[in-house]
């Protein structure tokens, strides 16, 4: 603004502050799910994870408990697909005699071959020679451990209902099936002692939704329905004591649409004759197995993770692939993996991936592997059910850390024991071996990428481009002057400067050579083009993975 009067004008100019860096430690994982977002979702715990992806995710997607329980800062979770896997199921048949047809389906709560060969026991409970009710336990496969609900029964809307039981209780299953319409399915006479009885046996899901009444010429009856009608499946015991004991079935009518016992009796009136009993029908006793899990296809889970490419601040990614899949379709699914970490790093995010071997593959094979699979990107942890909590120790470390005998937790036994023979092979093929120690408990014997670079050293680099990258953006559309390029230059220093005195970097072991150097520049051909080149070199701080150590014995 030009002044007109005589005074003084005064211009604030406020200095460029950058924002803060994304924490690191930041999990990206695909993996099938209880709950199908349809989205990328994020938890911090175990308690939203739950929350959002249900309970059956424990399973279909284990590492995201280990990740957690290890320090991991954050999972971004992005499932595969709903459909892309097929969930375990077993049929539980009718206990009555001479019934036909199944009663109910159990099915796992989430998808995949995890919940095969689940075992379901159900026995019945009973009083004065009555049916009460039944238990239902189910083993599951992964940990061997009985999951137990007790006192169920088959009446929606009860308190033991097994449907909602297993809803709000049961990590392994769900019901599906149910009857809710009434249907007629069978058609009996029996005879009691002078008297004549008609048996129908129906299916209802709702109280009195079934009301039997007097057709023309039929003897006259009443009807009384007890306040149970209402179970998945009951019989309904006709007692003829009129005129015609004979009646046949087609005088009898069934009708549907009615709310309780008292709508029976207002919509037909009381008549006399006949009484009706609802009698429960029980599931069969004994063992059933899920069967029929099936898992995604590699394909499924690199649509997955191309989901994770808007997410800016993952700096590691993990794909929780079922056991059973082929050790083919796992070669994809982890290629897929590096070739998403080296894509994003390309854009200056750039990430670290995980994977693990396959069940019950030798140190030899898993080498042979690795070999594969080499990328100054990815890391490949043995034995298998343990990538979780690498990652998850990885991510609660400072980026400069090295996980090299850190100790893990939350993992149980390890499927895999390494003798000291094995350990060695599989170091030498770059391949990351958790192990017990003693004194020192479950540990990561040392960490590296499958080529053979310490997991830390990356993440360091990955860390200087991020902030490069970060001050950067924050001069676009700035003046390509002397002081602009000597103000860009002097934020960069004070960037990593402060990475030197975090311990990040750090000078040549001489002291002879910075921790980094800097250099910000544009020549006259860049100038016309509007580009200012930064020249960055870094010395990232490196662990300590062996000591040699000399003595000398005098005498």
């Amino acid at each position: 603004m030009t002044r007109i009067i005589p005074g003084v004008q005064v211009t604030v100019v406020k200095e460029v502050v950058p924002p803060q860096l994304a924490p690191s430690g930041v999990l990206g994982v695909t993996g099938v799910t209880e709950n199908d977002t349809g989205a990328v979702e994020r938890a911090a715990s175990w308690s939203r994870f739950v929350e959002v992806f249900g309970p059956g995710s424990a399973y279909s997607m284990p590492e995201a408990k280990q990740a957690l329980q290890n320090g991991v800062f954050e999972l971004v979770v992005s499932p595969v697909a709903a459909g892309a896997a097929a969930a375990a199921r077993a049929t539980v048949a009718k206990a009555a005699e001479g019934s036909t047809g199944d009663l109910f389906e159990l099915v796992a709560r989430s998808g995949g071959t995890w919940a095969n060969d689940a075992e379901v026991q159900i026995a019945h409970r009973a009083k004065d020679g009555e049916i009460r009710s039944f238990d239902l336990k189910v083993q599951n496969p992964a940990t061997g451990e009985w999951e137990t609900h007790r006192d169920l029964g088959l009446v929606p809307g009860t308190a033991n209902f097994v449907g909602q039981a297993l809803a709000e209780s049961s990590g392994t299953l769900k019901v599906d099936g149910i009857a809710k319409k009434p249907v007629i399915s069978t058609y009996n006479r029996e005879t009691f002692g002078d008297e004549e009885a008609e048996e129908l046996t129906i299916v209802t899901g709702d109280a009195a939704t079934v009301a039997i009444v007097h057709g023309e010429g039929s003897p006259r009856f009443k009807i009384s329905l007890s306040e149970d009608a209402g179970s998945g499946l009951i019989a309904l015991r006709v007692e003829v004591q009129g005129p015609n004991p004979n009646s046949p079935y087609s005088d009898l009518l069934v009708r549907d649409g009615l709310e309780s016992a008292g709508d029976v009796i207002a919509a037909f009136g009381e008549v006399e004759g006949i009484a009706v009993k609802a009698e429960q029908v029980w599931p069969r006793e004994g063992t059933v197995t899920l069967a029929g899990g099936a898992d995604p296809s590699a394909s499924a889970f690199g649509r997955a993770l191309s989901r994770l490419v808007n997410e800016a601040d993952v700096d590691m990614v993990l794909a929780s692939v079922p056991a059973a899949v082929a050790e083919a379709d796992l070669v994809k699914i982890h290629s897929a993996i590096i070739a998403h970490c080296k894509k994003m790093s390309a854009d200056s995010k750039g990430r670290v991936g995980f994977g693990q071997v396959p069940p019950d593959l030798a140190p030899r094979a898993q080498g042979e592997l690795a070999t594969g699979l080499v990328s100054d990107r990815f890391v490949l942890v043995s034995p298998h059910g343990t990538a979780g909590a690498v990652a998850g120790l990885i991510g609660s470390l400072p980026y400069y850390h090295s996980p090299t005998f850190k100790t893990i937790s939350g993992l149980g036994a390890l499927a895999t024991a390494w003798g000291i023979e094995d350990q060695r092979a599989l170091l030498k093929s770059n391949v990351v071996p958790v192990v017990v120690e003693r004194g020192r408990g479950m540990i990561v014997l040392r960490g590296l990428t499958t080529d053979g670079d310490q997991i830390s050293v990356r993440r360091v680099a990955d860390r200087a481009v991020r902030g490069v990258k970060m001050i950067g953006e924050l001069f676009i559309g700035q003046l390509n002057s002397a002081d602009g390029r000597a103000a860009l230059k002097q934020k960069l220093a004070e960037f990593l400067l402060q990475m030197e005195k975090d311990g990040a970097i750090v000078p040549s072991t001489d002291g002879t050579d910075p921790s980094f150097k800097l250099d910000v520049y544009s020549s006259q051909a860049d100038f016309a083009k509007g580009i200012v080149r930064v020249d960055v070199a870094v010395r990232p701080v490196r662990a300590i993975d062996y000591i040699y150590a000399t003595i000398l014995v005098q005498v």
